[in-house]
């Protein structure tokens, strides 16, 4: 299915060969059985449940159910159950602890952490650092060993109320990410 589906809503971004190739069905098929189903009028949960009775498994239900919900313009891009996310990922020339200490250490990280107010509330050296974000978004970073001096870190801002917000996270990341790089390069 290319293009914009039907109601408005996005395409896909799995290629009908790779959907049918894991459930048995192409997107136009998953819609058509969905739509008999009337899954336009269910919750996201009810929809994966019907996506699981017409094949589809735990994952491959997920991913079909986000599909049509974006197709029949139910949700949009960036949108889950709890508001919008963004993720942003970087690799860096850097070992991993010394990549978790320049986000874990809060002067090290005033360096280059967009502005705004964080609370962290869990940690796992060298995983993950986890907290509350400007009040009423989440912020999860996790920290990924990559080979010999380098190191991935991958910043997800999850529960923001706005689509609007999306863009301005990324942007806000990004640049982020790129003095973080300069710090440690």
């Amino acid at each position: 299915m290319a293009g914009k589906g039907q109601a408005g809503g996005d395409a896909p971004t799995m290629s009908d060969a790779a959907v049918k190739a894991k459930t048995g069905k192409d997107w136009a098929q998953w819609f058509a059985a969905l739509d008999k189903a009337k899954a336009a009028t269910m919750s996201h949960q009810e929809i994966v449940a019907a996506a699981g009775k017409l094949g589809a498994g735990r994952w491959w239900g997920q991913m079909v159910t986000v599909a049509y919900e974006r197709a029949r313009g139910l949700r949009t891009k960036h949108e889950t159950a709890t508001g919008f996310s963004v993720s942003i990922s970087k690799t860096v020339a850097c070992d991993l602890s010394d990549l978790y200490a320049a986000a874990s250490d809060e002067k090290a990280r005033k360096a280059w952490f967009p502005k705004g107010a964080f609370v962290p509330s869990s940690q796992t050296r060298d995983k993950y650092l986890r907290g509350s974000w400007r009040g009423e978004a989440r912020l999860e970073i996790n920290f990924y060993a990559k080979g010999a001096g380098k190191s991935q870190i991958n910043v997800q801002v999850n529960k923001m109320k706005k689509e609007s917000d999306v863009e301005a996270e990324r942007t806000a990341w990004k640049a982020a990410l790129e003095k973080l790089v300069a710090r440690l390069s």
